[in-house]
């Protein structure tokens, strides 16, 4: 998952939404490896990078990306924190809903694109977040990932 949130953020750095921001890394070079179908997860580690960078692009800020194993080792763990705004309670309740979206432009699919993927990988993604205070995406995939039980 290293390698995906790297690769991602390789593609879009140079995107004029980033301009102000500054990106940091706390990728543990030891993480597991997992199955998961990595086109995939570039999909949900770009809507989620992405939204945090249109969510600062007024102001700028700074995208702290950080992972490390999780629930005692069967799961790792990846944190995307930014410094903007923050969600509103009312909107972080329907941010995962297709067709919602407080942007002028976009579909209001890209999260809920996201959600379906992890949840297709027995995974979790949750939001962290308190306006004026930053918003912080939390995704958990299993170690074993798709396929286990089938």
């Amino acid at each position: 998952m290293n390698e995906v949130v790297e690769d991602v953020l390789a593609l879009v750095r140079n995107q004029t939404v980033f301009r102000a921001i500054t990106v940091s890394f706390g990728l543990d070079p030891k993480l597991p490896a997992i199955l998961a179908d990595a086109d995939q997860m570039r999909q949900v580690v770009l809507n989620i990078v992405l939204n945090a960078a249109e969510a600062m692009e007024a102001h700028g800020g700074g995208l702290r990306l950080t992972s490390h194993p999780a629930a005692g080792g069967s799961a790792i763990e990846l944190r995307f924190a930014d410094t903007g705004p923050g969600i509103p309670d009312d909107v972080k309740a329907r941010m995962f809903e297709p067709f919602f979206t407080t942007k002028k432009t976009g579909t209001g699919l890209g999260l809920s694109i996201a959600y379906g993927i992890v949840e297709r990988h027995r995974g979790q993604l949750r939001v962290e977040s308190t306006p004026g205070g930053g918003t912080t995406f939390v995704l958990v995939l299993p170690i074993g990932g798709i396929g286990d039980d089938d």
